[in-house]
Formats: C-alpha cells, sequence, structure tokens
C-alpha cells in the first residue's frame, strides 16, 4: 500500500512539473501572438505547442544543468520553438535537442565564454543590414547590460542557441528577425521590427490578463 501512494504521488509530481505555470502560458500565448502579429502565423490557431514548450524546456534544462527549475525565458524559447516550425519528439529546428545542446556548447566554447559570446553576437547583429533597423537598435541596447545575457549558465545557454538559431538563417533580414525574436526572452526588452516591446513584467502580475508593453 505504501509502495502504491509512494508511485502514486511520484506520478502526481511529476505531472504537476510538466505543466507550465498558467501566467507563463498566458504570457506565452499574448507575447507570441504579439510577434505574430500582422503575419501570415497569426492565422494558426494554437495546439498543444504550450505543453510540448514546457516539455521541451525540462528536457533542455535536466540535460544541461541537472534540474528542471525553468526560467521564463527558457519556456518562452521552447514555446516558441515548439509553435514554429514545431518540436515533435523533442527535436530543435529538426534536430535532437541533445544535438543541439553540444553545439550550444561547442559555440560557447569557440567564442571564448558567455560573456565574449553576447559581446560577439551583438557586434554580428549590429553589422547585419536590417530595413527594419531593429537589429542596429537591439545590438545598441542589449549591449549595455552583458550580465543580461551572461551572468547566469541557463540564460547564456539559451542567447547562444538563439545565435545559433539565428545565424542558420539564409538572409540577413531572417538572421536579424530571428535573434531579434529569441533575444528579447532573454533581455525583456528589445525592437521587433519597428515597434519596441517589453515583456519583463508579462506574468509578474498575479490575477491579471498578460500584457506586452511598449518602450522606445
Amino acid at each position: 500500500m505504501i509502495r502504491l501512494l509512494a508511485t502514486v504521488l511520484m506520478l502526481l509530481t511529476h505531472h504537476a512539473h510538466a505543466q507550465a505555470p498558467a501566467e507563463w502560458q498566458a504570457a506565452a500565448q499574448v507575447v507570441i501572438n504579439e510577434y505574430e502579429r500582422d503575419t501570415p502565423q497569426a492565422a494558426k490557431s494554437w495546439g498543444n505547442e504550450l505543453g510540448q514548450g514546457m516539455q521541451l524546456a525540462r528536457a533542455w534544462r535536466q540535460h544541461n544543468n541537472g534540474n528542471i527549475e525553468n526560467t521564463l525565458a527558457e519556456y518562452l524559447t521552447f514555446a516558441l520553438l515548439c509553435r514554429q516550425p514545431g518540436c515533435a519528439g523533442s527535436t530543435i529546428e529538426g534536430q535532437s535537442y541533445l544535438a543541439v545542446a553540444q553545439q550550444v556548447r561547442n559555440l560557447k566554447a569557440q567564442q571564448g565564454g558567455p560573456y565574449a559570446l553576447a559581446s560577439n553576437a551583438h557586434a554580428w547583429l549590429a553589422a547585419l543590414p536590417d530595413p527594419t533597423g531593429a537589429a542596429a537598435k537591439n545590438a545598441a541596447l542589449w549591449s549595455k547590460d552583458l550580465d543580461m545575457a551572461a551572468a547566469d549558465f541557463a540564460t547564456s545557454n539559451i542567447y547562444a542557441l538563439a545565435w545559433l538559431l539565428a545565424r542558420a538563417w539564409p538572409t540577413p533580414a531572417e538572421q536579424a528577425a530571428t535573434f531579434s525574436r529569441f533575444g528579447l526572452f532573454v533581455q525583456e526588452r528589445g525592437w521587433i521590427g519597428t515597434r519596441c516591446l517589453d515583456i519583463s513584467k508579462v506574468a509578474t502580475v498575479l490575477g491579471a490578463p498578460p500584457k506586452v508593453e511598449t518602450c522606445k
């Protein structure tokens, strides 16, 4: 009987941890909907992306950090990846998350650590010919405080992943847009196209609907 109860408790605990907090799920929808505004993707209905994103975020965190204490930036990253292009089979852009995690480690080592990576990523971003102007603005804004991207190990992994994903796109405009979208999850304020978005409080006000604010 005791063994049965322990098994039930373990399963209930696993299920509870597998679910993103309700405020995180609501925040993810609001932020991603804001990204998709005025794009064909906006017409796509929501499926299980929010649940899949949490599962992949947990697997990523467990592999890299040895725990499942995810940050909101991690969850938003994987919710977006599960939204587009999809993350079936715990994949990131069609690759195993384990393979991508190794690529992130390699990239951080090649760049000389998280602070050098952030600085180099910003220099790369600033040099991209982005017709919206967002790339240069984000590079300037995000270079003011490298701690946001580099001080925390888990966060630096997400930032390296953002750069890895962005560099895989074929055109400078797509590269700039991709890094801006994923980078904003870490930086909390930044430019998406011609709009400056502030998501720093999107999941912090209990009992209130999440809101993406504007910034300058």
